[in-house]
């Protein structure tokens, strides 16, 4: 019985020490991901609202987002966003990564970030999302809110 219970303390000591040591390594490596992954956003966002470039945001999304939209529709949201004018501050994101782990799938990395910045004519907010894939940062959602947009429609009748 005391060979048992010898048995089972080393197992569980060794559990502990495989999940402990599993636990300091994911922490690690996901400072390290909130690092670049806000590198990026923090690079990437006033590159393309600088000049409201779709090319730069086509460049940097995931095949899935450019698969998702046409270049009209690009074009209709980006001619919207440039009534905002030049870029005056970009203030910078706040958010992080995430790394999930599903069977039959595997690893995913993620993350989504907040940023706000002033233009010429008005502020915004961006709500980015973001993937890793192939060693490599992709935007896969890019959103821009602002109260100082008007839509096409109103814009055409003076309202």
């Amino acid at each position: 019985m005391r060979r048992f219970f010898y048995i089972l303390g080393a197992l569980f000591l060794g559990i502990l020490i495989i999940g402990g040591t599993s636990i300091g390594v994911a922490a690690y490596k996901g400072r390290a991901l909130d690092a670049e992954s806000k590198a990026f956003v923090d690079a990437e966002i006033p590159r393309i609202a600088q000049d409201w470039s779709e090319a730069e945001l086509l460049h940097q999304a995931t095949p899935e987002l450019r698969n998702s939209t046409t270049p009209e529709q690009l074009d209709w949201l980006f001619n919207g966003f440039r009534q905002l004018g030049t870029l005056v501050a970009y203030k910078g994101s706040v958010g992080g990564s995430l790394i999930s782990y599903r069977t039959g799938v595997g690893e995913t990395v993620s993350a989504s970030y907040i940023a706000k910045a002033r233009f010429q004519n008005g502020a915004v907010t961006f709500r980015v999302a973001l993937l890793k894939q192939n060693g490599r940062w992709l935007i896969s959602g890019f959103h821009v809110q602002s109260d100082s947009i008007v839509p096409p429609a109103l814009r055409s009748t003076g309202a």
